[in-house]
């Protein structure tokens, strides 16, 4: 008997900003880009725009090939992360369709999420690895925020004294 082998792709959900000064540093950038979700996006939508995507770009065969084991494993609101699981010969496939989302929902709902970006991080043949993978990635996020947020302290503070010099 022959083992059915998966892959699972870690993905996130980026929205990109229009305005960007050249005030913004990396701090900004990752929190710009890097929000939650809306509580309107839930499994269900992002399943349904994947098939949508498969079907639209790929056409029957593509949609067919990768939808007969495609399954949302795991999203997060307040991360905008998530995990997908699908055959390991139909990773291009889903990958590729991936690309091409650049909203959630439909214009008629309430659902509509527009200007987004999915981004797959990550593949993996297994979903511990993946885990641990994801748990590795936040801490040098909240390291990177934190230690940007500490030099703008420091920069705000000095141009302060700098400030306080110029006037005396």
């Amino acid at each position: 008997m022959v083992r059915l082998k998966s892959r699972y792709v870690l993905f996130e959900i980026t929205y990109p900003s229009q305005t960007l000064t050249n005030n913004d540093c990396k701090q900004n950038l990752l929190l710009l880009k890097h929000k939650s979700s809306p509580k309107q996006i839930n499994s269900k939508i992002i399943m349904q725009e994947i098939r949508r995507s498969l079907q639209l770009y790929l056409g029957d065969y593509g949609y067919g090939k990768v939808n007969s084991l495609l399954q949302l494993k795991y999203f997060s609101n307040n991360t905008s992360t998530g995990i997908l699981r699908c055959h390991r010969e139909d990773i291009d496939l889903l990958l590729t369709a991936l690309f091409y989302i650049n909203k959630l929902g439909d214009n008629t709902n309430n659902n509509y999420i527009g200007k987004l970006v999915i981004n797959p991080i990550k593949i993996s043949g297994t979903i511990k690895k993946m885990e641990q993978f994801i748990i590795k990635r936040n801490d040098r996020l909240l390291k990177n925020i934190n230690i940007n947020q500490k030099q703008n302290d420091t920069n705000d503070f000095n141009d302060l004294n700098w400030a306080n010099d110029e006037t005396e």
